[in-house]
C-alpha cells in the first residue's frame, strides 16, 4: 500500500502532513532562489552557492519525508533510527547537490534532463530510506516491487519538469517554477509503499534504541530552520558583499589609484559645496593649478616607474602638508590640484601657492635617482577668477601655461585677457601644423666672415613664416609655441634638410648653420636625422654646423651631451647660440663640449654705449679661447663694432655689416659673380 491510499485508509494527523508540504514548498523556495545565484555566478562563488541550494532543498526533503513518515497513527510502538536518520540526510543533500550541479552544464541538454533524473530519484530515495527507518512493532513490511513505481514517479517527472523549472526561475515565473519543482517531490512520496501496522499494540523487545517520534520531529525541524537560516545568513552576507564591492568601487571611482589622492570627479562634488560656503560667507577660495615641467623628459630617460614614483612622493607631500578644510587632487596626468577655502586675502593665496613650489621642489629620492623637480603654478581666486569650478580650474591651468612658457618654476596668477593669448596661440598653432605642407616657410642665409680679413666662412640659415592670411609672422613669435606645442619637431626637420640641399648646391664650400632647440635634441633621435639629411642631399658634414639655442631651459642633460658627441664623431660641429642671455650659460658651457661660442647680439649692439656689454664681450672671447674654442659675435653693423671685435681677439663676426640677409637664389647668383669677376 502507498503513501496516497494510506492517506484515505488509515488514520493519518492531516496536521503533519500539512507541515510536511509546506516545509517541502518552503525549501524548493530557497532552493530556487540561491539557484539563480549560482547559475549566473560563473567565479569560484558558485560552488558556494550550489552547496547552500543542495543543503537546503536536500534538509527540507528529508524533513518533510519525516513529517510524512511520522503522521501515522499507530496504537504499537514507534521510533526511527538513530544513524539511518543521519545517513539518510546526508544522502538528501548528496542527490541534490548532483542534481543542481548537473544543471549548470549548458553545453549539453542531456545533463538537465539527468539532474531532473536524479532530483526527482533523490526525493524517492530520501521518502523510502525515511519510512525504512521507522520502525513500528508488529508492522509487516512493503513489499519489494512496490518501491519500484515512487522512482518512476520521481524520476519520470523530474526529468520534465526539473529544468522548466530552472528556466522559468531565470524568466521571473516563480510561483509556477515553485509547482514544477514541487511535483516531482509530492508524486514520489505518494507513490512511495509504507509498512502495514498491526491492529493491535506491539512493543520492541527491551534494549532497542530509537528516536520518538516527537524527538524525530525536533530534531527535522531544527535541523531545516538551522539550514534554511544559514543559507538566509548567506544571502545576506551576499548583499552585504555587494553593498561594500559597490562602496568600495564608488571610493576608488573617486581616488586616483596611483597617488591615492581624490581625483577630478570627487573635486567636482566637493567643489559646489566649498564655493557655496565661501559664497555664502562672503569670503574667497584659492584654486591652484600644479604642472610639473619637463615630466615627460622624466618618464623618458628614467622609465614610467621612476615617473610614477616622483607623482607619489609629490602626492605624500602635499597630503602631509594640507590637513582639512584644504582639498588635494590629482587632477590630469602630471597635474595636482590644491583648493583651500580658508584663505581670506589675494595675498594669503600667493602665499599658499608658494607655499607649494616649495614643496614641489624638494629633491625627491626614488629607488633609483634623486630629481630635483620643478613645477609651473597657475592661480585662481574665488570669486574674482570665476564663479565656478570649471572656470577657476580653466583660468589656473591658463596661468600654470603662461608660466610654463616663460621657461616654468613659477607662479602665475590668473589675468583678465589671457583666454584671448591663449586662443589666438592655439589658433596660431594649428596653422603652424600646416605650413610646411602649404609651402609657408622659407629660408634666409646672413653671412658669417672672419673678423681679421671679411673673408666669407659660412652662411645661418633662418626661417622665416608668410602666413596666407595674417603675413609675415616674426619668429620671435612662432618658434617659442613651435616649442611648446611640439611643433618645433617638425619646423627644425624641414630646416635642416632646406638649409642643407641649399648648401650642397653652392659653388663655394662653405659652411651652413642650422638652429636647434635642446627640445629637438631631447625629444627625437636628432643625430640619426642629421645623418639621414646629410645622406639625402649629399652635404659633406664638416659643412654642416648646428646651433643649440640657450633660449630654453636643457632638462635632459645626459641626452643631449649623447647627441652633441654623436654629431662630432660624424665630423659636425655644435656651437652654443645666444650665450650670455640663456639659462646658466656658464654651467651649460662647461657641461657640453661645444665646438664655438656664439655671443647673442644684444651684446654687441650695446658696446658702444654700454661698459658693461664691453666687459661682457671681453670675458666671453677670453673664456671661449680658454676652451680652446673660437668665438663668434653676431649683430654687427658698424665698423667701430668690428675694430672693438678684432681688438679683443673675437675671430668670426655676423651681422648686417657683411650685407643684408640673402634669398637661396641670391647666394648661387653671389657666388657666380664673384667667381666670375676672379676670373
Amino acid at each position: 500500500m502507498n503513501l496516497a491510499i494510506a492517506i484515505f485508509s488509515s488514520k493519518y494527523d492531516f496536521i503533519l502532513l500539512l507541515l510536511s508540504l509546506a516545509i517541502c514548498l518552503a525549501g524548493i523556495v530557497l532552493a530556487l532562489q540561491t539557484s539563480g545565484k549560482f547559475r549566473k555566478d560563473s567565479s569560484g562563488a558558485r560552488t558556494i552557492w550550489l552547496l547552500w541550494t543542495a543543503l537546503v532543498m536536500g534538509t527540507s526533503l528529508w524533513a518533510a519525508a519525516v513529517f510524512a513518515v511520522s503522521a501515522q497513527i499507530t496504537t504499537a510502538q514507534s521510533g526511527f533510527e538513530m544513524t539511518s536518520i543521519v545517513a539518510i540526510l546526508l544522502l538528501a543533500v548528496a542527490g541534490t547537490f548532483a542534481s543542481f550541479a548537473l544543471s549548470v552544464k549548458k553545453h549539453l541538454k542531456l545533463f538537465l534532463t539527468l539532474s531532473g533524473v536524479i532530483f526527482g530519484s533523490t526525493a524517492a530515495a530520501t521518502f523510502i530510506l525515511v519510512e525504512r527507518s521507522f520502525k513500528v512493532a508488529g508492522a509487516t513490511p512493503a513489499d519489494l516491487p512496490s518501491y519500484f513505481w515512487p522512482f518512476v514517479a520521481g524520476a519520470g517527472l523530474g526529468s520534465v519538469l526539473f529544468g522548466l523549472a530552472l528556466h522559468n526561475t531565470a524568466r521571473g515565473q516563480f510561483k509556477f517554477s515553485v509547482a514544477l519543482l514541487a511535483a516531482p517531490v509530492v508524486a514520489a512520496f505518494l507513490a512511495a509503499p509504507i509498512s502495514n501496522p498491526p491492529i493491535v499494540p506491539h512493543w520492541f523487545p527491551a534494549g532497542m534504541e530509537l528516536l520518538t517520534t516527537s524527538q524525530a520531529l525536533i530534531t527535522a525541524v531544527l535541523v531545516s530552520v538551522l539550514c534554511a537560516a544559514f543559507t538566509c545568513s548567506g544571502d545576506f552576507l551576499e548583499n552585504f558583499r555587494k553593498q561594500a564591492a559597490r562602496r568600495a568601487y564608488h571610493h576608488l571611482a573617486l581616488q586616483d589609484n596611483l597617488t591615492h589622492l581624490p581625483n577630478r570627479h570627487y573635486v567636482e562634488n566637493v567643489a559646489k559645496q566649498l564655493l557655496k560656503e565661501a559664497r555664502d560667507n562672503e569670503t574667497i577660495c584659492a584654486v591652484v593649478l600644479v604642472s610639473l615641467d619637463e615630466f615627460k623628459a622624466i618618464n623618458d630617460l628614467h622609465g614610467y616607474s621612476t615617473g610614477d614614483a616622483v607623482l607619489r612622493r609629490m602626492a605624500s607631500l602635499f597630503r602631509a602638508q594640507f590637513g582639512d578644510p584644504v582639498v588635494i587632487a590629482r587632477f590630469y596626468g602630471d597635474e595636482f590640484l590644491i583648493i583651500d577655502p580658508s584663505v581670506e586675502t589675494p595675498d594669503d593665496a600667493t602665499a599658499l601657492a608658494r607655499k607649494v613650489r616649495e614643496l614641489a621642489r624638494r629633491p625627491i629620492q626614488t629607488e633609483n635617482y634623486r630629481l630635483s623637480v620643478q613645477c609651473s603654478i597657475g592661480l585662481a581666486i574665488y570669486p574674482r577668477d570665476g564663479q565656478n569650478l570649471n572656470h577657476l580650474v580653466q583660468r589656473a591651468n591658463l596661468a600654470a601655461k603662461q608660466a610654463k612658457s616663460v621657461g616654468g618654476n613659477a607662479i602665475q596668477p590668473y589675468v583678465t585677457g589671457m583666454e584671448e593669448n591663449n586662443l589666438w596661440e592655439a589658433a596660431l598653432a594649428s596653422d603652424l601644423r600646416n605650413a610646411t605642407f602649404e609651402n609657408q616657410l622659407s629660408l634666409l642665409f646672413q653671412k658669417q666672415n672672419q673678423t681679421k680679413n671679411g673673408r666669407l666662412i659660412g652662411y645661418e640659415a633662418l626661417v622665416r613664416w608668410r602666413h596666407a592670411e595674417k603675413g609675415y609672422i616674426p619668429p620671435e613669435d612662432f618658434i617659442p609655441i613651435a616649442e611648446r606645442s611640439g611643433i618645433i619637431l617638425d619646423i627644425g626637420a624641414w630646416v635642416l634638410r632646406e638649409a642643407c640641399r641649399e648648401a650642397a648646391s653652392w659653388d663655394d664650400p662653405v659652411t651652413v648653420s642650422v638652429n636647434v632647440s635642446p627640445y629637438q635634441f631631447s625629444r627625437s633621435d636628432f643625430s640619426g636625422l642629421v645623418s639621414t639629411v646629410l645622406m639625402e642631399t649629399g652635404l659633406s658634414p664638416h659643412r654642416l654646423e648646428i646651433e643649440l639655442t640657450e633660449s630654453t631651459p636643457i632638462e635632459d642633460h645626459e641626452r643631449v651631451s649623447q647627441t652633441i658627441e654623436a654629431l662630432q664623431k660624424m665630423g659636425i660641429r655644435v656651437a652654443m647660440d645666444d650665450f650670455g642671455t640663456g639659462y646658466s650659460s656658464l654651467n651649460t658651457l662647461q657641461a657640453f663640449p661645444f665646438d664655438k661660442l656664439k655671443v647673442d647680439r644684444v651684446f654687441t649692439q650695446s658696446l658702444e654705449t654700454s661698459s658693461q656689454a664691453r666687459a661682457i664681450l671681453r670675458s666671453a672671447v677670453l673664456l671661449g679661447h680658454s676652451f680652446g674654442i673660437p668665438v663668434i659675435a653676431e649683430g654687427v653693423e658698424t665698423e667701430e663694432q668690428l675694430e672693438f671685435l678684432k681688438e679683443v681677439g673675437c675671430q668670426e663676426v655676423q651681422g648686417f655689416l657683411f650685407g643684408k640677409h640673402l634669398l637661396p637664389s641670391q647666394i648661387k647668383s653671389t657666388e657666380k659673380d664673384k667667381h666670375r669677376r676672379a676670373g
